[in-house]
């Protein structure tokens, strides 16, 4: 084939084939194929399907190569070239076909095996050989002859490739389940891309409570620092506390034995009162009648004054009389 034609080739499959959604990021185009498989297989072989999923042998494991090599990466060339025929005339829903009439003609071996590694070899390598014409005609021959061969010992066998094809058309797989399928993934993917979204959500929200926590706890340990501090002091405080009550009590021992001498001393207080104020009454009585003495002994001496006052008058009188007279005396003897 020419490299234009091959190019062109190229293009159409990826476009009108859709085979570019297979490549592209995330692989979109795989996954939907792939699910719409595993779909079908729960409806035509439910017993299968219920088999695998117990042992965890999901299509991602064994049929992804189907979808991006078109059954070429390890099938016979003999085979391959027929699946490229219906491919090309139904598009990429014909390997739909030919993995569930593969899958059914495989049903009951697969069955037969529970080990989940000896599942997927079996389903990688070894769906073909129920096609294996163990007695070929001489058209089989000469169609292998004709298809040639790739080399490998699985292209030394004869394949009934006219009933594989047979077989793959006489699935039905309506262009309406196709498309339930496809909303269902769709669904499914929407919903699972938002619950990452979610995830990624609750994620930052968890880093940001994360910081939170270890601030909190940061918190906590200064805390229980303070707390470890503050028991302490409280425990210094209790002994302190102790030691007054201890000082209290004995205090309240030294009130009580105050309280009853203060009882005792009004006791006593009273009769000393009592015999002080009566040597004082006593004392004032004498003190009265000394001052009543002194008293009446004043006036007789203001009495014996004033005579002595009015004698020594007269006598001052008299005197002065005799010192004129003694002056006038003077004077006329001068004379």
């Amino acid at each position: 084939m020419p490299e234009n034609e091959a190019f062109c080739l190229l293009v159409k499959l990826m476009n009108q084939y859709r085979l570019r959604d297979l490549f592209i990021q995330d692989m979109p185009g795989l996954h939907k194929h792939l699910y719409q498989f595993e779909r079908f297989l729960e409806d035509f072989e439910p017993a299968l399907f219920c088999h695998l999923q117990r042992r965890q042998v999901t299509p991602h494991l064994y049929a992804t190569q189907w979808f991006l090599t078109l059954f070429a990466y390890r099938f016979p060339l003999q085979l391959v070239l027929r699946i490229y025929d219906l491919i090309l005339s139904e598009g990429l829903e014909a390997i739909l076909k030919f993995g569930i009439v593969l899958m059914q003609r495989n049903a009951k071996a697969l069955l037969e095996i529970s080990d989940m590694v000896a599942l997927t070899n079996f389903l990688k390598d070894r769906l073909f050989d129920v096609y294996i014409d163990a007695a070929p005609s001489s058209v089989s021959i000469l169609e292998s002859g004709f298809f040639g061969s790739s080399g490998s010992s699985i292209d030394k066998e004869i394949y009934r490739a006219d009933q594989l094809i047979q077989d793959a058309c006489a699935v039905k797989i309506t262009p309406e389940a196709l498309k339930i399928y496809a909303l269902e993934w769709e669904e499914k993917t929407r919903l699972e891309k938002a619950r990452e979204t979610e995830m990624e959500t609750l994620r930052l929200s968890n880093q940001k409570l994360s910081v939170k926590v270890r601030r909190l706890e940061k918190r906590v340990q200064e805390h229980d620092t303070e707390h470890a501090a503050l028991a302490t002091e409280l425990v210094h405080h209790k002994v302190e506390n102790e030691e007054l009550k201890d000082e209290n009590e004995s205090l309240k021992v030294q009130v009580k034995e105050l309280r009853d001498v203060i009882e005792k001393l009004p006791r006593e207080t009273e009769e000393r009162l009592q015999s002080e104020m009566d040597r004082l009454i006593k004392r004032n009585q004498e003190v009265h009648d000394e001052n009543n003495r002194l008293e009446e002994d004043m006036s007789e001496m203001e009495k014996t004054l004033v005579a002595t006052k009015m004698q020594y008058a007269e006598i001052n009188a008299a005197h002065e009389t005799l010192t004129r007279r003694w002056t006038d005396l003077r004077k006329a003897l001068d004379e």
